[in-house]
């Protein structure tokens, strides 16, 4: 009777050595391997939201086994529909006057004034223009009154545009986005830029399974994430037509750097 209670005792011993080897294995590997096919955000980098690091797991006495999953911004295709036929020799000068919310709502100026903020700042991060002032102008955005401020600011290029879509659907629902930038030339009046662009940020719900859970993480900012994704890009666009030659060398290095890439693969 005591050897076969000795024996169990042994059995159950060896049970938790498998079970803590299991966990510090879990635990060392989440130190230095990503879950594969997970999306990356466009723009958030803040402590809230890195903690714990995004795209890996850790181990909860409670819930067990987790996977962190970045939710994906899904950007729609560049609509232009009015473009220059030539490039520019060099990075003018612009003013970026706030642009005005096409539907209704309560917060009408206050959501003008934050989107276009995040959109000027992506053409500032991407060094689009080689000057570029943001103008606190009333809303909505009228051209009558910003060409000739934009003038009076000795300003090349007029850039603004038209909010078509805002929803916020913070951290528990689907943000959805959706502008119209334009570039104006100030001294012809003429309209040299018109491209439609938007984005879908949707809300996925937690996966429960047997032996793990994936937890999908919402930005700090959901909605401000969107709006900067699709600024960025309306950036980089521009940017070819501003510095050409610039955009051409980053594509040459991008491709330089892809190739070593493949011919040295990182282990992680």
């Amino acid at each position: 009777m005591e050897k076969e209670k000795q024996n169990q005792n042994i059995m159950n011993i060896s049970r938790r050595m498998v079970f803590f080897c299991f966990l510090f294995l879990c635990l060392g590997v989440s130190a230095c391997s990503t879950v594969k096919g997970t999306a990356s955000y466009a723009y958030d980098t803040t402590k809230e939201f890195v903690n714990p690091r995004y795209g890996r797991m850790d181990f909860d006495l409670s819930e067990g086994l987790r996977f962190y999953k970045q939710a994906g911004i899904y950007l729609g295709e560049i609509y232009t529909q009015v473009h220059p036929n030539i490039n520019l020799e060099k990075r003018p000068t612009a003013l970026f006057i706030p642009m005005g919310l096409v539907q209704e709502n309560r917060d009408h100026e206050a959501i003008s004034q934050g989107v276009s903020r995040i959109v000027w700042q992506s053409f500032l991060a991407e060094s689009t223009f080689a000057t570029l002032e943001y103008a606190e102008l009333g809303i909505p955005y009228t051209l009558e009154h910003a060409l000739p401020y934009a003038e009076q600011k000795g300003a090349e290029y007029l850039v603004g545009g038209l909010i078509q879509q805002y929803y916020d659907g913070g951290a528990n629902g689907d943000s959805r986005f959706a502008m119209q930038l334009q570039v104006y030339h100030v001294a012809s009046g003429s309209l040299i830029w018109s491209i439609n662009h938007s984005g879908v940020l949707p809300y996925k719900n937690d996966g429960d399974f047997a032996a793990f859970k994936i937890k999908n993480r919402m930005p700090v900012n959901p909605m401000s994430t969107l709006v900067s994704a699709v600024g960025s890009e309306l950036a980089i666009l521009l940017h070819y037509w501003t510095e050409p030659k610039l955009m051409k060398a980053k594509e040459r290095q991008k491709e330089r750097d892809s190739f070593k890439g493949r011919l040295y693969p990182s282990a992680f």
